[in-house]
């Protein structure tokens, strides 16, 4: 049996996208277990949506991420209208899929490129931001914004 130990790793590391802190297991040099600490990073949402008008909170919500923004403000959306029973036009419908999709789109041609990247496959990484840079165009658009649509 090898030498075992615990290391601390984060909460801030270049590798890491989102902030967070695992304590890695190891023996010798093989990692064994990635213990989170779950919780880690309180960003005050929570206690902001007691605070905030509901309508304020549409906000605060396509703020939590600048990658997948309008799906935060989305889910927040829908989940108002669940609760007051507010039926949306079909039109809206419509236009929060193709929005959800570009959004997805957009989300895996940045982590392609920042993978790609990574690996020192510059080709990819520019074709695959050259994409990504389309989507963005045709947010902003849509929409009249690139990241925060509202």
């Amino acid at each position: 049996m090898g030498n075992r130990s615990i290391v601390p790793y984060g909460p801030q590391h270049p590798v890491l996208p989102e902030p967070i802190h695992l304590d890695l297991v190891l023996e010798d040099e093989k990692v064994l277990a990635a213990i989170p600490s779950i919780g880690f990073i309180h960003r005050g949402l929570e206690s902001l949506t007691s605070k905030k008008d509901f309508n304020e909170m549409v906000y605060v919500a396509e703020r939590i991420c600048g990658i997948c923004s309008f799906m935060h403000g989305m889910g927040y959306c829908m989940a108002l209208e669940d609760i007051m029973n507010v039926e949306v036009p079909r039109r809206a419908d419509y236009l929060r899929t193709i929005w959800a999709e570009m959004s997805r789109l957009h989300s895996h041609l940045l982590w392609l490129g920042l993978l790609a990247d990574g690996f020192g496959f510059e080709s990819l990484f520019m074709h695959s931001w050259r994409l990504r840079e389309k989507i963005l165009d045709m947010f902003e658009v849509s929409t009249g914004g690139r990241v925060i649509f509202r």
